[in-house]
């Protein structure tokens, strides 16, 4: 039946054409943005819990990078406690050369010379070795950001050898006295670089001295009661290492099953979306067709009207 009161026909084209294009939009929107949500008409129930996976796992990427920068500084200790503990050898060398008996007074103050040189030198290289323009050859507790509701915290040791404490915990050599003028102090005190006295010296030392045998043997039960204690201290800097590399590979972990679960909510699946494209084109040029035929009814109407 042909009428002209109502075109229900075109009009229910035209809606058919409205809704896919709608549809048009929204799959276009997807694959452009590559994500299923944002859009406000794009699965709005899940956009908050999108943007929490996305804040949750940058969050932990940041966490990564405080601890490999913890690991990096760790690292520059360990390192340079390796080289401190070879000059405590070679110390030990000079120290117990000199408390030979045989050896003549020159020799032993050319090996004196040469200890005093490689005293300040460790010195030396724990008050110059910095991370980011911080010492961190003076111990003391760390804090290192997870990226997580709870943090690393670890204490390193004190690797200065003229430092002591009175249980010698946290000091690298066990110190847990003070080094005091030719050598004394005991053989669990630190070594002292206070340059001493020239009163009847020649050439000038250091308090720690191996100018003659008798300091010398102090300084020898010093050293022998240090390096075991350092060599130790060296050792848990590894344990911290290890155990912050472990804790970075965790986060890391973390962080991509966070980043896998933001993307399986929120990330645009190309192969349903250029799909849905191509069926909603053949619909919109369908419905276009459609829509021409129905509105032609007019045409017939006016044919039998002549």
């Amino acid at each position: 039946m042909s009428v002209i009161n109502y075109n229900y026909a075109a009009n229910n084209a035209a809606n058919s054409i409205s809704r896919n294009e709608r549809l048009m939009d929204k799959t276009m929107a997807k694959l452009s943005s590559g994500l299923q949500i944002g859009v406000g008409h794009n699965d709005p129930g899940r956009l908050s819990t999108y943007m929490t996976l996305k804040a949750d796992a940058a969050t932990s990427r940041t966490g990564i990078g405080s601890i490999n920068n913890a690991i990096a500084e760790l690292k520059v200790v360990e390192a340079t406690a390796m080289h401190l503990a070879n000059l405590l050898s070679k110390m030990t060398e000079l120290a117990l050369k000199s408390s030979q008996a045989d050896v003549n007074q020159p020799d032993r103050e050319a090996m004196d010379e040469e200890f005093k040189g490689h005293l300040l030198d460790f010195v030396r290289i724990t008050t110059d070795t910095v991370y980011n323009g911080t010492s961190v050859m003076n111990g003391g507790g760390k804090t290192v950001s997870t990226g997580g509701t709870t943090n690393i915290t670890y204490v390193s040791d004190n690797f200065r050898i003229n430092a002591s404490a009175a249980s010698g915990s946290g000091i690298a050599t066990g110190a847990t006295t003070v080094g005091t003028t030719n050598s004394g102090g005991g053989a669990t005190a630190g070594m002292s670089t206070i340059i001493a006295a020239a009163t009847n010296i020649i050439p000038a030392t250091l308090q720690e001295t191996i100018n003659n045998p008798a300091r010398a043997r102090l300084t020898v039960a010093k050293l022998g009661t240090m390096i075991p204690q350092f060599a130790g201290a060296v050792s848990r800097v590894g344990g911290l290492i290890s155990r912050l590399e472990f804790a970075g590979d965790a986060q890391a972990g973390r962080a991509v099953a966070l980043e896998n679960a933001a993307s399986t909510v929120g990330d645009t699946d190309y192969a349903v979306e250029t799909a849905r494209l191509a069926s909603a084109q053949v619909i919109s040029q369908a419905a276009t067709a459609i829509l021409a035929q129905a509105n032609a009814r007019s045409s017939t109407v006016l044919t039998l009207l002549k």
